[in-house]
């Protein structure tokens, strides 16, 4: 099988390069969509004919026993070169390992070519050679990428991080189908771990989070009209949003085989209260298992919880599921939200005050949890380094206090209102107005050299946001932009 080795598919044809394709492959390195996933296509005129004259080389030596082949991707009807598709050695995988790399143009991308390409390139390998494995890495983001392997029957195995410092998503496909389905049968042996989150993490966690949620999106819901804050938490795509979880609870990245591949935010409720707020598994990464060893390490690193709570979609029934097998109690349940319980310990099952009130002391003063306070006045009293979580304060109300560094965060405030309030040096972040975007009402407040930056503020003023239809005085700001450039051209 020497550079005479063509493939004949519907759709395209897989044939060796030749010399003349030089122009065509030029063109591949001037295409972001390739170069961004595979830099090492940048290259020049000089380097390009090089690597030509290799990969001709390579396919002219071609051994069936160490597999080294990179074919043209031709369009049949255009008679064009669209793409590459080859196997090959890849020095940051182990020496035995034979990786389908392959690549296309943007004008044929969404139909199907490459598919085809990758099976047909695979299928024959497995047939005409001693290959009987071949392995694929994709970066976590690259989703059509990892769909080619999982249509031409790879198998995803694991995530790793390879020698260039970047993590990757390892799949297989043997010849043999019953050794495939061998190996899924063995499941996942690699070591899963979790790490205490860095403000760096931030984005790397926004995009897993991002995956997880819209997958369980696609599945569950019927639409935007049809989610609830479970199957589509606030922010969940939102960086600074996971910042400030970070910052402000205990945050843990999953990491499997030292790759991140999900994570659980933990908020503490008390001495022996705590909330499983939000985990994610990366989709590639569901259904093997993780997440139950996820939770086992989750009580193993907080011995003291003796309780622990959280909410889930009301209409994830595999969620419901997993909990429960897990020892989760469901605690009650609505068309949108379950909420359940685990307790390790037999003691303290009903609602209570964990410590008496103590005066004069550094030590926790009191502690309920599940305590039925409606209607409760406090007064006189001295609340500093309080923490409210998870209660129900519908009609509450607060008035005459010193909350100097208080910390609003994660809340829903619909219709509420703020009078009489003091609010110097307050910062409002990430902040929003809800779905049905009511806008707020600010009357009669003092807020001399405040500054807005990178606010959206249309309808309203200000210093680099948008400020369509705002007015000063009456007049548009439109008006007052073209006067300002009208008084500039005159000097």
């Amino acid at each position: 099988m020497k550079s005479q080795l063509i493939i004949q598919c519907q759709n395209i044809t897989l044939r060796p390069f030749s010399l003349e394709d030089q122009a065509v492959l030029r063109m591949f390195t001037q295409q972001p969509e390739i170069t961004d996933i595979l830099p090492d296509w940048k290259m020049n005129e000089e380097q390009l004919r090089d690597f030509l004259h290799f990969v001709m080389g390579s396919n002219d030596r071609f051994n069936p026993a160490d597999v080294r082949i990179m074919l043209a991707v031709e369009h049949n009807e255009d008679q064009r070169i669209i793409g590459w598709c080859g196997v090959f050695p890849n020095d940051m995988l182990d020496s035995s390992d034979r990786e389908v790399a392959y690549a296309l143009s943007k004008d044929y991308r969404n139909r199907g070519y490459i598919t085809e390409a990758v099976h047909a390139l695979t299928t024959y390998l497995f047939e005409h050679t001693q290959l009987n494995r071949i392995v694929g890495i994709v970066k976590p983001f690259n989703v059509p990428s990892r769909k080619v392997l999982e249509r031409t029957g790879f198998r995803y195995v694991t995530r790793r991080r390879l020698t260039d410092g970047a993590a990757y998503d390892y799949f297989e496909r043997f010849k043999d189908k019953e050794q495939t389905e061998q190996a899924k049968l063995m499941g996942n042996e690699s070591a899963i771990r979790l790490r205490r989150a860095r403000q760096e993490d931030d984005t790397v966690l926004a995009e897993i989070s991002k995956r997880a949620f819209e997958h369980a999106m696609s599945i569950w819901s019927k639409g935007e009209g049809d989610l609830d804050s479970n199957l589509c938490p606030p922010d969940y795509a939102s960086p600074r949003f996971h910042n400030y979880i970070l910052r402000e609870w205990d945050y843990y990245v999953v990491e499997l085989n030292g790759c991140p591949i999900g994570g659980v935010s933990i908020n503490g409720l008390g001495h022996k209260h705590a909330r499983l707020d939000k985990i994610f598994i990366d989709p590639v990464s569901q259904g093997l298992g993780l997440g139950s060893q996820v939770l086992k390490l989750i009580e193993a690193a907080y011995p003291h919880i003796e309780v622990w709570k959280l909410e889930t979609s009301g209409r994830q029934p595999g969620n419901h599921h997993f909990y429960e097998k897990m020892g989760y109690v469901r605690t009650y349940a609505s068309i949108d939200e379950y909420g359940y319980e685990k307790r390790l310990s037999k003691t303290n099952t009903q609602p209570y005050l964990a410590e008496s009130p103590q005066i004069g002391t550094d030590e926790l003063n009191g502690e309920f949890y599940q305590a039925n306070l409606e209607g409760t006045r406090f007064s006189s009293s001295n609340l500093a380094d309080g923490r409210i979580t998870d209660c129900n304060m519908t009609r509450s109300k607060f008035t005459n206090l010193n909350m100097t560094e208080v910390l609003l965060a994660d809340l829903r405030l619909t219709n509420s209102s703020v009078e009489f309030v003091a609010m110097d040096g307050v910062q409002f972040r990430d902040t929003h107005l809800g779905v049905d975007k009511v806008p707020m009402n600010w009357e009669h407040c003092d807020l001399g050299g405040t500054r807005f930056l990178h606010c959206d503020l249309r309808g309203v003023r200000l210093e680099q946001c948008q400020v369509e239809g705002m007015e000063i005085n009456g007049v548009a700001i439109e008006d007052l932009f073209a006067a300002y450039e009208s008084l500039k051209e005159e000097r």
